[in-house]
């Protein structure tokens, strides 16, 4: 084996376990209702973030396709749930993606968003 390719071995190697040990430090996972790319109806009256460690959600925003971004109310800020129930505003058929922030259990501010679809 060449020198080069034993470093680049070596080098990925670390990139992926310090990735890992980042990535498992910060909670384990989290599912959503809607999940990421789902079709719902426009009767959908509430979403959900579930993480298998408790979290702190901080703040939860929609961007509505009409242009509008709403502020998703759900359980107050200093409480760590493991499922945080937001309650909808009347949905319009289109595109709709949700952004949310929040504190794990370690203290780190941890984000994401996830997409979801309002079918007619």
């Amino acid at each position: 084996m060449k020198l080069r390719t034993i470093l680049t071995s070596a080098a990925l190697s670390v990139s992926l376990a310090l990735s890992a040990g980042a990535a498992s430090a910060h909670g384990k996972g989290m599912m959503t209702m809607p999940s990421n790319g789902q079709t719902v109806g426009a009767d959908t009256k509430v979403m959900h973030l579930m993480f298998t460690d408790p979290m702190q959600i901080t703040t939860v925003t929609m961007a509505a396709p009409d242009g509008k971004t709403y502020k998703i109310n759900g359980p107050a800020a200093n409480q760590a749930v493991k499922t945080w129930e937001g309650k909808l505003p009347k949905l319009a058929p289109g595109n709709y993606k949700v952004d949310w922030r929040g504190m794990s259990p370690d203290g780190h501010p941890m984000n994401g968003s996830f997409a979801f679809k309002v079918g007619k």
